[in-house]
């Protein structure tokens, strides 16, 4: 699983993201919340789109990127090599 590094356009503070590729084929998209209106959870990563199985209507926040990668991976389940 990769993780690329990208400015995404959310329309507040919130633009550090990544693209979260596996095989070199899109499955994520994370953001991470830097805005204060955000509150406890600043800081924290944000499932902002999932493509393929890890398009959950109620993703967990991540507090951080390996925390992602392990739900990420378990949302994924068989289609991750061994």
């Amino acid at each position: 699983m990769e993780f690329l590094p990208v400015k995404v356009e959310t329309g507040s503070a919130d633009e550090e993201g990544r693209l979260v590729l596996l095989n070199g084929k899109l499955i994520a998209v994370l953001v991470r919340l830097d805005d204060p209106d955000h509150g406890p959870v600043v800081g924290q990563w944000s499932l902002e789109a999932g493509f393929n199985g890890v398009d959950s209507t109620k993703p967990p926040l991540f507090a951080n990127l390996a925390a992602a990668e392990r739900w990420l991976g378990r949302q994924l389940g068989d289609l991750i090599p061994v």
